[in-house]
C-alpha cells in the first residue's frame, strides 16, 4: 500500500526537478551574457525551450506564463545591444523561479 503522502512527495519532487532544470538553463544563459559568449543566443534559446509546454501536473503553469515573456524580452533587448535591460529581465525571471523553488522545498 502506497500512502497518499508518498505520492504527493513524488509529485513535488518531479515539479522541483523540472524547475531546477529550467533554473540551470537560466544560469547558463545569464553567465553567457556576462562573458559575452558568441553562443549566448543558443543558451537563451535553451532556456526558452525549457519554458515551453506545461509543467508536471500543471501546478507551475502560472509561473511559466510569467517567465516566458521575461526571457523573450531579455533576448530581444540583448539583440538590440541593451545589455542592462536584457540582464534585468533575465535576472527577474531567474529570481522568481528561485523563490518558487524555495517555497516548494519548504512544503
Amino acid at each position: 500500500m502506497v500512502s497518499l503522502k508518498a505520492g504527493e512527495r513524488a509529485d513535488l519532487d518531479l515539479r522541483t526537478a523540472h524547475l531546477l532544470r529550467i533554473n540551470s538553463y537560466l544560469d547558463i544563459a545569464i553567465l553567457g551574457m556576462w562573458i559575452a559568449s558568441p553562443r549566448v543566443d543558443v543558451m537563451i534559446g535553451m532556456a526558452e525551450a525549457s519554458l515551453k509546454g506545461a509543467s508536471p501536473g500543471g501546478e507551475d503553469d502560472a509561473l511559466l506564463e510569467v517567465l516566458r515573456p521575461l526571457v523573450e524580452e531579455g533576448r530581444a533587448y540583448l539583440s538590440a545591444n541593451d545589455f542592462s535591460v536584457a540582464m534585468g529581465r533575465m535576472r527577474v525571471a531567474h529570481d522568481l523561479l528561485a523563490l518558487h523553488i524555495i517555497r516548494l522545498s519548504s512544503a
